[in-house]
């Protein structure tokens, strides 16, 4: 392929989307980040298409991720680089900052996004997270992909990606995800809307109750041998009535970390856009600009990419037979699909922090010219 250069992100102005739900994003742009051929960087500011003879591997964030997925400040970092599995010397990697979120694509911190009656976010789905995604592709001229992947409301998004467009993805693994969010899912994420309700600056600040949302999140993303192992029954010191055991003061300093990096009309908005999540709903019709096409039906029978399916053993949110289903309805369904557990004590944020187990189901789920 070539020399790879560095990592870089960039913005993309993109052409407006009407959101499924009947809001209008007018001003639509897009946050990406790129590592491949060094060429890629002087392409995407010149805006010239990006060469289609590298293959390109799109990477979709979780709830609160960013489009930075490696480099030195990156989420994926282990998997990401020279000599990683996802090397930017075979292949181009690429990652999106997802519509709604505070990372430099349309989001609710912007002055002109929709907002409800009530004020708060206008909604957003992971269909209109895919539609966005397929506009910034469209943009760098990449028609199509060797890989998409991502885990939680990344595998979600990817889903829609690769059921609004099968052509363009020839190869999918959706990681710790489901087809549609359980009652399980939406029921967490009620209390946490809940929660975020309370605050007197609701919905335009909700710094006060964001860190408690957090904190109950945070306890849905791990599993208990996790948090046994690594904080237990454990004191910060000496017992005494009000000494705080160690695993308050851990949820209390991830609802802290969250509540200095993120915006909390975007964690309502990403909320929403899992709630929503359902591979069987219709999107609505292209708009202007979008360049994939509506079918008479909906569902996983419009997925044509080589599935890995990928569970994780101790997830508590995204139950592991929710990705062994998908594998299985999607062979039923005459589709080549193959399952991977990630064994963990940690749960669902396991894709976060089993980094060899992560690298061998990468490159399982690579094309077979492209893996290690």
């Amino acid at each position: 392929m070539g020399t790879a250069g560095e990592p870089f992100l960039f913005d993309l102005p993109l052409p407006g989307l009407t959101l499924e739900a009947g809001g209008r994003l007018e001003r639509h742009h897009v946050r990406g980040w790129c590592w491949g051929p060094e060429e890629d960087a002087a392409a995407v500011r010149a805006r010239r298409p990006l060469s289609r003879v590298v293959p390109t591997v799109l990477v979709v964030h979780a709830l609160t991720g960013d489009a930075r997925a490696g480099g030195p400040e990156g989420w994926w970092g282990p998997l990401i680089g020279p000599g990683r599995v996802l090397d930017p010397q075979r292949v181009r990697v690429l990652c999106f900052n997802l519509l709604g979120s505070c990372y430099g694509t349309s989001g609710p911190g912007d002055a002109d996004f929709p907002v409800e009656a009530d004020a708060t976010p206008a909604t957003v789905t992971s269909w209109d997270q895919a539609r966005s995604l397929l506009l910034a592709l469209d943009a760098l001229g990449v028609g199509e992909l060797a890989l998409c992947t991502g885990g939680s409301l990344g595998a979600m998004v990817a889903l829609c990606l690769a059921a609004l467009a099968p052509e363009r993805v020839e190869r999918l693994a959706p990681i710790a995800g489901a087809v549609q969010a359980s009652a399980w899912v939406v029921g967490f994420n009620h209390v946490a809307r809940e929660v975020l309700r309370l605050d007197p600056g609701f919905p335009y600040d909700v710094r006060c109750a964001l860190p408690v949302a957090r904190q109950l999140a945070m306890l849905t993303y791990r599993a208990e041998p996790g948090l046994e192992a690594r904080q237990g029954r454990r004191l910060l010191e000496g017992w005494s009535p009000q000494t705080p055991y160690r695993i308050g003061t851990y949820l209390q300093h991830q609802g802290e970390k969250l509540v200095r990096r993120f915006d909390g009309r975007s964690y309502l908005a990403l909320l929403r856009a899992m709630d929503h999540h359902d591979l069987a709903r219709p999107p609505p019709l292209p708009g202007p600009g979008e360049s994939w096409r509506h079918g008479p039906t909906w569902g996983l029978g419009r997925v044509q990419a080589h599935v890995l399916s990928v569970g994780i053993d101790t997830d508590a949110l995204f139950l592991p037979h929710h990705m062994a289903q998908l594998a299985a309805e999607l062979r039923a369904l005459g589709r080549t699909a193959e399952e991977a557990v990630l064994v963990s004590p940690h749960g669902h944020d396991a894709f976060l922090i089993e980094w060899e187990q992560m690298a061998a189901v990468l490159a399982r789920a690579l094309p077979k010219e492209l893996r290690p």
